[in-house]
C-alpha cells in the first residue's frame, strides 16, 4: 500500500512522466483548422476595373445570348491571357471574374495587374495540355506549392507575359500577371479566407469601374469637360446586365455625397430630355432612359433596342459596328 500511495503521489505531483501517469486536467492541443485556398484570396482589394460574366446563364438568355460569343472573341483578341484560355472553358463556366489595376501607362499591358478567375471549369479540360496554333504548349509546369501552378513567361511572338495559372479545388482556375501573380502565389500558400465579393447573383454580367480612375482617363468627366458634373466626386460606375426579358441595362453612379449625386442627376436628366426632344441619329434610343436617385447613387435604366444589339454583334468588324458620339448634357 505504501508503494502504491507513493507512486500515486508522484504522478499527481507531475513527476516521472515515463511511468505513464496522465494529467487529466491538461487540455488537448488545439488543432489548427485547415483553410482551403479560395479564389478571392487573389484580390487584395476591389480592382479599378472589375468584370463579372456568367456565361451559362448568359448563353441561355434569349436577348443577350448571341452576345456571349462575340464578347469572348473580342476579349481574346485584346488579351494574351484570355486567348490562352480555351474557349470551351469560358463558354461553359458558371462565372468569369476579371480584375485589372492599371498603372500610369494606360495602353501598356505590361503595366497592368491582371487577375482572371474561371469558376466551374469543365473537368475534362487540362490546362497543361493546351497548345497554341503552332503546337507549342501555352502553359508549362511552374513552382511546386500547395496548388498546381502553370506558368506562361512569353507569348507566341516572344513578348514577355509573366503569368501563372493556378488550379484550385472545385474546378476553379485563377490566372494572374503583374503583382497579382506573386500575390496569388503567396495567398494560396497561406490562405486567409478572404470574404467573398458582394456581387449581384441575378445579373448576367457586371462591370464596375473605380470613379477616380475613370475620371483621370476621360477628359469629358474632368473639371473643364462637358460631363464634369458626372465626374465630380464619383466613387464608382457600375453597369449591370439583368436577364433580358425587358432588354434593359442598368447604370449606377455612386458619389461621395448627396450634393454631388444631385448635380449628376440634374445633368443626366437634362441630357436625356435633350435627346428625347432632338432625337439625334444613333442616340434617339437613349431618350427613353429613366433616371432615379436614392441618396448618393444615381441609377439609369437604359432600354436596349434590337438594332443596338445587332450593332454590338458587329462591333469590331471592319467598317461596321456601332459608333456612339459624345453627348453634351448642356445641349439645349
Amino acid at each position: 500500500m505504501t508503494r502504491i500511495a507513493l507512486a500515486l503521489a508522484v504522478c499527481l505531483g507531475g513527476g516521472l512522466p515515463a511511468l505513464g501517469c496522465a494529467n487529466r486536467s491538461a487540455a488537448p492541443p488545439e488543432r489548427v483548422p485547415h483553410v482551403e485556398p479560395r479564389w478571392q484570396d487573389a484580390f487584395d482589394d476591389t480592382p479599378q476595373l472589375l468584370v463579372v460574366v456568367r456565361p451559362k446563364a448568359l448563353r441561355q438568355d434569349k436577348v443577350y445570348g448571341p452576345l456571349l460569343r462575340r464578347a469572348i472573341d473580342l476579349a481574346r483578341a485584346r488579351s494574351q491571357l484570355v486567348s490562352a484560355t480555351p474557349l470551351e472553358a469560358i463558354e461553359d463556366a458558371e462565372e468569369v471574374v476579371i480584375g485589372v489595376h492599371r498603372g500610369g501607362r494606360e495602353r501598356d499591358d505590361s503595366d497592368q495587374d491582371f487577375v482572371m478567375v474561371v469558376l466551374g471549369v469543365r473537368a475534362d479540360i487540362d490546362p497543361g495540355t493546351l497548345v497554341d496554333a503552332g503546337g507549342r504548349a501555352l502553359w508549362t509546369p511552374g513552382p511546386s506549392g500547395p496548388v498546381r501552378e502553370l506558368v506562361r513567361e512569353r507569348d507566341e511572338r516572344g513578348l514577355p507575359v509573366a503569368a501563372s495559372l493556378f488550379e484550385l479545388p472545385g474546378r476553379a482556375w485563377v490566372i494572374g500577371s503583374g503583382e497579382a501573380r506573386a500575390r496569388a502565389r503567396e495567398a494560396f500558400a497561406h490562405p486567409f479566407k478572404r470574404p467573398g465579393m458582394d456581387l449581384d447573383l441575378q445579373a448576367l454580367a457586371i462591370v464596375r469601374i473605380d470613379g477616380p480612375s475613370l475620371v483621370a482617363r476621360v477628359r469629358a468627366l474632368q473639371t473643364t469637360g462637358s460631363h464634369a458634373a458626372l465626374g465630380r466626386r464619383l466613387r464608382t460606375l457600375t453597369l449591370r446586365l439583368p436577364p433580358g426579358a425587358n432588354g434593359d441595362v442598368e447604370l449606377a453612379l455612386a458619389y461621395a455625397d448627396e450634393d454631388a449625386a444631385a448635380f449628376a442627376e440634374a445633368t443626366t436628366r437634362a441630357a436625356v430630355s435633350a435627346i428625347a426632344r432632338k432625337k439625334p441619329d444613333r442616340l434617339a434610343w437613349l431618350g427613353a432612359t429613366s433616371v432615379d436617385r436614392v441618396g448618393e447613387q444615381v441609377t439609369l435604366t437604359i432600354p436596349l433596342p434590337g438594332t443596338l444589339v445587332d450593332g454590338l454583334l458587329r462591333a469590331g468588324s471592319a467598317g461596321e459596328g456601332l459608333t456612339i458620339p459624345e453627348v453634351d448634357p448642356r445641349t439645349p
